[in-house]
């Protein structure tokens, strides 16, 4: 599977960052924190390693009653609070409505809200991002199509400015879509493509050994903007629900000898505490 990176245009603009790709509004209330069970709090160990040096950051995040993400903490490897990330949910119709977003910086607290506009089908149609005192930063408007996924986004500064646009070509048959970002004056700035969804019955039969029994992802790639192709491969330790509680992560460079050499790019781990 291939993840995009192409859409850094757009989310590069925007002080929070919180819907302003049509992938992300896409996913955004999938919840794929866990797969199994209830959890209660997941607590979370990010490793990541360079040739120059290792670095681990901690993610706590509690989840309601419903199974809604409700709060997450970041932390540095320290063990320094730099956010907190606080969801308003419409549990009912499983739905994310804002999220408030304080930060710990070297010179203050910021604080910003996006909050999430829904048509009467429950489809996100817009958000608008502001700060604690209600000043307007931007604002995302997005069009969908008769299934409900967006189509078109289109990000605006607080004077009603354009910053550019993105759109979405949906394959459902191949469950494919193809992303394109636009400069105001209509150059396409790049496109890529990738999976519509991630539930076993839409994974293809050439994509299936992409996967374990658990749906998880032990190969896939990513491409860079100047078209090159990084591939890597995963490694899983469960729980008895079924959620991984451990992923390892290794860049593959194939030799010119057709052998192919590992290395260790990431370490997750997650702590996992059901109601």
């Amino acid at each position: 599977m291939t993840k995009s990176i192409v859409l850094l245009f757009l989310l590069s603009v925007s002080t929070i960052g919180y819907s302003q790709s049509l992938y992300t509004a896409l996913h955004m209330n999938d919840g794929k924190e866990y797969k199994f069970g209830r959890p209660k709090q997941i607590i979370e160990e990010n490793t990541f390693y360079s040739s120059t040096h290792t670095e681990t950051a901690k993610n706590i995040k509690v989840f309601d009653a419903a199974g809604m993400l409700l709060t997450e903490e970041r932390y540095t490897q320290d063990g320094i609070l730099t956010a907190k990330l606080t969801y308003i949910n419409d549990t009912t119709r499983h739905l994310k409505l804002a999220r408030i977003f304080e930060r710990w910086l070297k010179y203050g607290r910021g604080k910003e809200i996006a909050t999430n506009q829904y048509d009467e089908h429950g489809f996100l149609i817009g958000t608008i991002d502001s700060t604690a005192h209600g000043k307007l930063i931007d604002v995302v408007k997005i069009v969908n199509n008769s299934k409900g996924d967006p189509i078109e986004l289109v990000l605006f500064d607080a004077n009603n400015n354009p910053f550019g646009k993105e759109t979405a070509e949906y394959n459902y048959d191949k469950n494919t879509v193809v992303t394109s970002v636009f400069k105001n004056d209509g150059t396409k700035l790049s496109s890529d493509t990738a999976k519509i969804r991630f539930t076993p019955a839409t994974i293809s039969e050439e994509d299936k050994s992409n996967y374990n029994q658990y749906n998880d992802a032990i190969s896939y790639s990513t491409k860079n903007l100047n078209g090159s192709v990084n591939l890597y491969e995963c490694e899983y330790r469960y729980d008895k629900t079924g959620n991984w509680i451990e992923q390892k992560t290794y860049i593959i460079t194939l030799k010119s000898n057709g052998k192919k050499e590992r290395q260790l790019n990431k370490i997750f781990k997650r702590e996992i505490t059901y109601r």
